[in-house]
């Protein structure tokens, strides 16, 4: 009977057979055995008996009544609606990301945060750390998206767009100063920068200066998209030392750009400006995988300063929603010793929850409770 439908119809014969492929995911294994009349192989009939489906991707292990990337798609936590212009554009599915998911979380002091979506079909999130007060990063936060959309009628590159919009607010925080604050303290503030551009969905783009991180989370495993701009950084402290900057440590041990400043780039310090440190941003971009990413998280130097880039991510996957991690992380940091803020911002992507796992759990050091803070 078999053989006579392969001859016949053969494109129903090609479908059933994978969809016995498929079932192998799940199902159980039937000792049967078909033999093909075209082919020289054997063909296992698979059954699949009604257990729960399981995710065989998942590195988390397997997690009863959830399914990932099953004929395309996925089963998220979160109710994420498709953006279907892009997702017929592009041939996969592509979320939507609403803001009343974005997770945001402080501690230990309020620093700047922004999240807008008044950019048409682009997404912008951004963290701000002032040191010196916080003149400076209340500035950065108010201009920053005028100069972006400003540069997006002129720019298709969002790299550029990020470069150019970065150099306007710095330049106009000089002039700012030099008129305004000269002889004051506001003139020696300044702040870190990290913001990220998400057009259509898919295409990301992040500028940054300063010690705060950006980190993907990619088939679970920590993917950093910002380098630290601090002196030990051997290209930052050779262009510091071109200008005629003096680069040295303080009594504990951190290392200082002319004994004031423990990074090599920001926004504002105005007075550092001719001996380096600049306001150019390091700029990276990706494409978003939604089948393997879950996750964008946005972190201050309080807690990078006690955990590294894994265990924040194995944090983040413990939690059910973004704003229970981005909770969970400024709590940890707290309990870790950290005194400087602690500020989170975790934005889910179309994986959020696929590697969730319980069994991971981070181990508790001594040691790590007596680290202080960069500035303490």
């Amino acid at each position: 009977m078999l053989s006579s439908c392969c001859r016949y119809f053969p494109s129903i014969c090609q479908c059933t057979r994978t969809i016995c492929s498929l079932k192998l995911l799940s199902g159980e294994r039937d000792t049967r055995f078909l033999k093909h009349p075209e082919l020289n192989s054997q063909h296992t009939i698979m059954r699949h008996y009604g257990t729960p489906l399981t995710d065989p991707e998942n590195k988390g292990g397997q997690q009863r009544g959830v399914n990932f990337d099953t004929l395309g798609s996925w089963n998220n936590r979160l109710d994420m609606p498709i953006m279907m212009n892009e997702s017929i554009k592009r041939g996969n599915l592509i979320p939507e990301i609403p803001f009343e998911h974005v997770g945001i979380d402080s501690l230990l002091g309020r620093r700047k945060i922004f999240y807008g979506e008044d950019i048409p079909t682009l997404l912008c999130f951004a963290v701000f750390d002032g040191h010196g007060g916080s003149v400076v990063s209340d500035f950065v936060s108010k201009v920053l998206t005028d100069h972006i959309k400003f540069w997006l009628l002129r720019e298709t590159d969002l790299c550029t767009v990020l470069r150019q919009a970065f150099i306007d607010v710095n330049n106009m925080l000089a002039r700012h100063s030099y008129f305004y604050s000269l002889d004051t303290k506001e003139f020696q503030a300044g702040t870190t920068a990290t913001v990220c551009l998400l057009r259509d969905g898919i295409e990301l783009a992040i500028g940054h200066v300063g010690d705060s991180r950006a980190i993907l989370c990619r088939e679970g495993l920590a993917l950093r998209l910002s380098e630290d701009h601090v002196p030990e950084n051997h290209r930052e402290k050779d262009r510091v030392h071109q200008r005629g900057g003096i680069i040295s440590h303080n009594s504990q041990g951190v290392w200082q750009v002319n004994g004031r400043l423990s990074m090599t780039r920001s926004l504002g310090d105005i007075e550092l400006k001719k001996y380096g440190v600049t306001a150019h941003p390091y700029l990276t971009t990706k494409t978003l995988k939604h089948g393997k990413d879950a996750f964008l998280v946005l972190t201050t130097d309080g807690v990078n300063f006690v955990l590294n880039d894994q265990e924040l991510i194995d944090i983040i996957c413990c939690c059910s929603t973004p704003q229970e991690a981005a909770s969970f992380v400024t709590d940890q940091a707290l309990h870790f010793g950290s005194e400087d803020n602690s500020t989170a911002i975790v934005i889910p992507l179309g994986a959020w929850g696929k590697y969730r796992t319980t069994l991971r759990a981070i181990p508790y050091s001594f040691g790590r409770n007596l680290v202080r803070g960069r500035y303490s």
